[in-house]
């Protein structure tokens, strides 16, 4: 029997074979994980805040704990009806940017969406790491899981519509993007926990809920494509649930049935995210290069899993100060 602690080690450390709907059996490495099972938010997460969100959307992202926390084992991000900072309501959204990020892989997330009635617009997606130097389009954006579409509020189909879309291109003026459309799948993913799976790799890109044998969205990123430069690059996390705006249709605080009182919440729970990779295709890089230089300027503990002090050029899964850490170089 395993204890806790060696089961835990043994998830870190197990190379899973994917035998699974989504493509063909290869060996994957479990590469990088957050079970939020301790508070990560400032270690491997940015948690953004401001009143004037894109799309048209109607909350405020705040830093609060009431709107963005870790509690229980769980990410949460609560949506609220709230005036606050000139907004009607309040809500979440945190960002991996400059701390962890990646290329190719498989991308796992086990997560439980609130009801969302008419107006919450939930979303788990990646941004190109080079958002701060080269600006949007041009960064790429891939969009593994949105929903509350406008399409799905008209025809009553929210609870299970889901769709996955990809942005390019140089500049706004020269913006593109492919979605094949929401998807409406069978089952309630307002009813629980449900997992969003992203394969990326040198070919495709393809999102499927619940380990479905048919991806929900599928595109080509082979090389030759006029979009593949765009995807084929280190990308960050993004998770937020926002309120209204334009890919729900809803511009009016009024027609926000998801939260019609004020004080009404709604919570967007993540379970864990897990990005898996090829045994030779290892390359997440997280915010370890900040440890990494402060540990050259001065003498820090490192430990490996054993328990043994190992120099700051040790590279694996270690211990420092307290916290495992995957160093990659």
């Amino acid at each position: 029997m395993y204890s806790k602690k060696n089961l835990c080690l043994a998830l870190m450390l197990h190379i899973v074979t994917a035998v699974s709907a989504q493509g063909n059996a290869q060996d994957y490495d479990l590469v990088w994980s957050d079970e939020f099972d301790t508070n990560t938010l400032g270690t491997n997460w940015n948690v953004e805040a401001t009143n004037t969100p894109y799309n048209k959307e109607m909350q405020a992202y705040t830093a609060r704990p009431e709107n963005v926390t870790i509690a229980d084992g769980k990410l949460v991000i609560t949506a609220r009806r709230e005036s606050y900072d000139g907004k009607a309501f309040t809500s979440g959204r945190i960002n991996s940017l400059h701390k962890v990020s990646f290329t190719h892989g498989k991308i796992e997330a086990r997560i439980k969406l609130p009801k969302l009635a008419n107006g919450l617009w939930p979303a788990f997606w990646m941004m190109g790491e080079d958002y701060d130097t080269v600006n949007w389009p041009k960064c790429g954006e891939i969009d593994i899981m949105e929903m509350g579409m406008k399409d799905a509020v008209a025809n009553g189909s929210t609870a299970n519509t889901v769709a996955g879309t990809i942005h390019w291109g140089e500049s706004i003026s020269s913006h593109q993007q492919y979605t094949p459309g929401s998807v409406t799948v069978s089952q309630d993913l307002t009813d629980g926990y449900h997992i969003f799976t992203a394969v990326w790799d040198d070919n495709y890109l393809k999102f499927y809920v619940d380990n479905d044998a048919t991806p929900y969205f599928s595109t080509t990123i082979k090389k030759g494509f006029d979009k593949s430069a765009y995807f084929h690059k280190p990308y960050h996390f993004i998770l937020d649930l926002a309120v209204g705006g334009d890919y729900t249709g809803i511009a009016n605080a009024d027609a926000v049935t998801a939260l019609p009182e004020a004080g009404d919440e709604a919570q967007m729970l993540v379970d864990y995210i897990r990005v898996y990779q090829q045994k030779d295709r290892h390359n997440v890089t997280t915010d370890i290069n900040r440890l990494k230089a402060e540990s050259e300027n001065r003498e820090l503990a490192w430990y490996n899993l054993a328990g043994q002090r190992v120099s700051n050029n040790h590279v694996g899964l270690y211990i420092h100060q307290g916290k495992k850490i995957i160093r990659n170089k």
